[in-house]
């Protein structure tokens, strides 16, 4: 995903599923959590971040709400920013999508 531009319009409360990578780049293989359904929490700022409901707690028997940063702003651009390093192939769901959902 490194140098690529993708040109995609965000909103609060927008869908998106990715795969999340806790250690960033050096994450092991195994390690990685597929995230079906994620919400956008904000629009704009200097990061964007997502929230979404998962398995934890410490014997696995409780839904926890996890949190994490999607977009960075990238230096110098009010309007461009680049994913996350612990975000990994991320595709937004369209309003349309949503709807059937």
């Amino acid at each position: 995903m490194a140098n690529t531009i993708y040109p995609v319009e965000v909103y609060k409360g927008q869908h998106i599923s990715f795969c999340y990578l806790p250690a960033g780049e050096q994450t092991a293989p195994g390690h990685e959590e597929q995230v079906r359904k994620a919400t956008l929490e904000n629009e704009s700022g200097r990061t964007i971040n997502v929230t979404w409901d998962a398995v934890g707690g410490l014997f696995k028997n409780k839904i926890v709400t996890k949190h994490a940063a999607l977009l960075r702003r990238m230096m110098g651009s009010t309007d461009t920013y680049r994913f996350d390093k612990c975000i990994g192939n991320p595709q937004f769901f369209s309003a349309q999508e949503e709807a059937e959902c």
